[in-house]
């Protein structure tokens, strides 16, 4: 059966979404052979598969070999870029859009206002200059998203009061993913007071979605309020409320290897928690220091450990060690952002393996090589 441009194109999204490279090369060759690579929506769809296997070059490879380009085209570069933190790079693609009079869309407005909060240096002014223009020169009206993108910039550099201005005077009442962006500059930036203003908002608006529940409790939990955390936590119980579970992966032999925190479902589990007992040590010889205010359970330390060691990510690098050969990198993916201990462990276990680890989480990806981490530890 030979799948036509729409299966070609579904595959390749679930390739990526999985970080199922030799899946993704393999279709791509079918594409090859079966004439369906020109196809304008399976380069765009290819371009997104290669940047979400951390495969940069085939990525920009795949642009520029297509007959033809659409905005969804543009966009793909963009967003490719973004997910290896690269904002210079990816205002550089908007400058060959502008110059090329392309008509950026909406979802444009959202990938490049977001790289402003990546880039080298800051260039905030150049990014109000370009969110007040959207409605003047672009005839665009910003919408929650763009607020969300916008929002998370003036955060990361550290203007949490001109962001909550902006939320307080969007022209329509803002959404809770709003609330969301400036909340998390909060958390980074180790404002409590602008955050526990945020956290009233985001209550009062959803009081149904579980993550609420479990933001205002990991709230009162980092700040040593375990009784009024643990009361959070019982109330999200009664409801039947379940926050969504973290999850690390890595495909070894063409087969997806799924982790849970303490999970010991995996066939390989006894090697893999033998292996992980090792790593541990070597780590903490290394230099390594368990971080327990990530654990938000009133425990004592030695329990907040345990929790802590046996996360999805560290379980899935320890996987990836047992299977791979020496001086092959690891590739980890993960649903949720990565934890800030569990990135100082993979920090650690790059140097003490002298192992190249990439692990892709729902900020973007991390390089961590030698004892560094791409992200520069803000993600």
């Amino acid at each position: 059966m030979v799948a036509d441009e729409v299966a070609l194109t579904s595959i390749f999204g679930v390739s990526g979404t999985l970080g199922f490279h030799e899946m993704g090369k393999q279709i791509h060759c079918h594409a090859l052979k079966t004439g369906f690579s020109s196809d304008l929506g399976v380069g765009n769809s290819l371009i997104s598969m290669y940047f979400k296997c951390y495969n940069m070059n085939d990525a920009i490879k795949a642009f520029n070999v297509m007959p033809s380009h659409d905005i969804v085209s543009w966009n793909g570069l963009i967003a490719g870029q973004l997910l290896f933190r690269q904002g210079d790079e990816a205002l550089t693609v908007w400058s060959r859009m502008e110059n090329a009079s392309l008509k950026p869309d909406t979802v444009t407005f959202v990938l490049i206002i977001s790289a402003y909060r990546v880039t080298n240096s800051n260039l905030v002014d150049r990014c109000r200059k370009l969110f007040l223009s959207m409605k003047t020169v672009y005839g665009i009206e910003p919408t929650s998203e763009h607020y969300v993108s916008f929002v998370s910039v003036l955060g990361h550099w550290g203007f949490l009061q001109e962001a909550e201005e902006v939320i307080n005077n969007m022209p329509f009442e803002p959404k809770a993913s709003v609330w969301r962006a400036l909340l998390d500059s909060c958390r980074t930036h180790l404002n409590t007071s602008i955050g526990k203003r945020v956290s009233k908002h985001i209550l009062s608006m959803e009081p149904q979605d579980p993550s609420t529940y479990v933001l205002v409790s990991n709230l009162y939990s980092a700040s040593g309020r375990w009784h009024n955390s643990e009361k959070v936590r019982e109330d999200m119980r009664q409801k039947g409320f379940r926050k969504h579970p973290s999850r690390s992966w890595i495909i070894h032999q063409n087969k997806l290897h799924s982790f849970y925190a303490r999970d010991k479902s995996h066939p390989q589990e006894k090697d893999i928690y033998s292996g992980l007992e090792i790593l541990i040590l070597e780590c903490l010889k290394a230099g390594y220091v368990p971080d327990t205010s990530f654990v938000l359970h009133e425990v004592d330390e030695q329990q907040k450990k345990n929790f802590l060691f046996y996360h999805s990510a560290k379980l899935a690098a320890t996987y990836g060690l047992l299977t791979t050969r020496h001086g092959q990198p690891i590739r980890i993916m993960k649903n949720i952002v990565v934890c800030g201990d569990c990135h100082t462990f993979l920090k650690h276990v790059s140097v003490v393996t002298k192992r190249e680890i990439f692990l892709r989480d729902a900020s973007g990806f991390h390089c961590f090589v030698n004892g560094q981490c791409s992200c520069k530890d803000y993600w």
